[in-house]
């Protein structure tokens, strides 16, 4: 008996002497946003009202304002396009995709897709040659990645889009912030190739895929 309680307090008091990494309080921010928003809706003009739960962002103005709460420093450390106010998908992932050779105090890049932590982001970019409206997209690691094939893995990202993700929490005419199940392909050296939006069954996409890590 005095054995187990003196394991109990242990373990107690390593959970309060052990704080939560940097990352993770990113995770905590974007899910209590998640689970307390009353509002939101994907808009590429960004009005926020934290105490009515009103939430009109798009994925990056999302992602910046959760940064912006936990880690103003590395959301400075950011690039933004001429004529915008904040961070746009393309800006991330030229960012870490930069710290893959330079890294710095605030960031660390993540290069293999097993690696991710919750609080990590993933960013990509589209093609020019697409021809699409947004420059890519830009999403908050929600759990670990689970391996299903050989070099395909199911992540939880939390992210404010239009379209929704398999197994998503957003209503079925609405869009905004929510979570859903993600695919991404890798390469032999377990970097992100490819990604499946919501269904495995659909097209595979192919983008240029980068991964974060805020440090402080």
């Amino acid at each position: 008996m005095k054995y187990a309680i003196l394991c109990s307090l242990l373990w107690l008091t390593h959970s309060i002497a052990t704080p939560l990494s940097l990352s993770d309080e990113v995770f905590q921010e974007a899910q209590h946003i998640l689970q307390t928003q009353q509002e939101s809706h994907y808009d590429h003009k960004t009005v926020i009202n934290e105490s009515k739960g009103y939430y009109r962002v798009d994925c990056s103005s999302f992602v910046c304002h959760v940064l912006r709460k936990k880690s103003p420093l590395a959301l400075a450390m950011l690039p933004i396009d001429v004529h915008h106010v904040h961070a746009r998908a393309q800006n991330f992932y030229d960012y870490f995709k930069q710290l893959e050779s330079v890294p710095n105090a605030h960031w660390m890049a993540v290069k293999t897709l097993f690696d991710l932590e919750r609080g990590d982001i993933i960013a990509w970019k589209y093609d020019l040659s697409s021809h699409k409206k947004d420059t890519g997209h830009v999403v908050i690691v929600a759990e670990k990645p689970i391996q299903e094939e050989q070099t395909l893995y199911r992540i939880r990202v939390i992210d404010a889009s239009k379209g929704k993700h398999a197994n998503d929490t957003r209503a079925k005419e609405s869009d905004g912030i929510g979570s859903g199940d993600m695919w991404f392909r890798v390469n032999e050296k377990g970097a992100p190739i490819g990604l499946y939006w919501s269904s495995k069954e659909k097209k595979e996409r192919q983008h240029f895929i980068v991964m974060g890590r805020v440090q402080h």
